[in-house]
């Protein structure tokens, strides 16, 4: 342990564990899941340890850093998945009326609602994929800088990233909110009561719902935080994948609201925190890291 140098992201990620952890104490009387999320943190800081571990090592192989680039993704996904089991029990509070009036106030009509105008078939399979698109759409930038073997770029983007996720996720604790799809006022003054498309839509839902067990997700709208962050990214690392990414990201705000997962003020506070994360890291980045002494996420 003690010859171990840690990177900026594992430093990152060991602080989220204990933020979560700190989490899970607080909700320990309410929740049902006494063991699950314990033995998880364990299998987190056990990674981030041997990735740190295999940075450490003498020899660096490829798949040694095919590793190192990959376990933020695995992490990142992992300590989700215990979300369900401690946020209903560390605030039972449900702000999406809040949310939505916020809404009302700010446009004058309830978004998913005055957007039906819009309904068609095939619209709806075509947004629910660039919702779905969402997911992938930041690794062709990982994977470009990767090949071209821009670490110290990597490296802050990686931070960029998850900082934008774990700022995001703590927020859910404390204003957890579920979206329009789930608000029943909402509900009963759509027209269109599902939105099922032709071919892809359902099919796409039934996966998302799949994938996330924690239905309090909806503030701030991670998918406009990182699809801001890959824009900027982008526009600053890779101006041809940002010309690529323009209208797909347009598709994808749209498919926001039009496909009842978010509120406005989601899409407004996700975008807010991306920009201001990603200027964070853009300027802090040479100084932390020096001021802490740590390496590269792949080396």
């Amino acid at each position: 342990m003690k010859n171990l140098k840690f990177s900026l992201v594992d430093i990152l990620n060991l602080s989220f564990v204990f933020i979560v952890f700190l989490f899970y104490l607080a909700a320990f009387k309410e929740t049902p899941y006494k063991i699950q999320p314990p033995v998880i943190f364990i299998f987190l800081i056990s990674l981030i340890l041997f990735a740190a571990s295999v940075r450490n090592s003498n020899q660096v192989t490829k798949a040694k850093k095919i590793f190192l680039f990959s376990y933020p993704v695995i992490y990142l996904f992992t300590i989700f998945e215990t979300f369900f089991m401690i946020l209903p029990y560390f605030n039972p509070h449900d702000y999406d009326n809040i949310l939505n009036n916020i809404d009302l106030q700010m446009l004058g009509v309830y978004p998913t609602v005055w957007i039906e105008q819009f309904h068609n078939p095939l619209f709806t399979d075509i947004l629910y994929l660039l919702y779905l698109f969402y997911f992938p759409m930041p690794l062709f930038l990982l994977v470009y800088l990767y090949n071209k073997n821009k670490h110290y770029i990597l490296d802050k983007v990686v931070l960029t990233y998850l900082t934008t996720y774990y700022i995001s996720y703590i927020i859910y604790f404390f204003v957890p909110a579920m979206g329009p799809r789930f608000n029943d006022t909402l509900i009963q003054l759509q027209n269109i009561k599902s939105l099922d498309g032709i071919i892809l839509a359902v099919p796409i839902r039934e996966l998302i719902n799949f994938l996330e067990p924690n239905k309090f997700d909806a503030f701030p709208s991670l998918h406009s935080a990182i699809v801001t962050t890959t824009m900027l990214s982008t526009y600053y690392y890779n101006k041809k994948l940002f010309k690529i990414f323009l209208p797909i990201a347009i598709g994808i705000f749209i498919a926001l609201v039009y496909c009842r997962y978010h509120y406005v003020i989601d899409i407004i506070v996700g975008f807010i925190l991306s920009v201001t994360v990603f200027y964070l890291w853009h300027f802090l980045y040479d100084k932390i890291r020096k001021g802490l002494n740590t390496v590269n996420l792949t080396k």
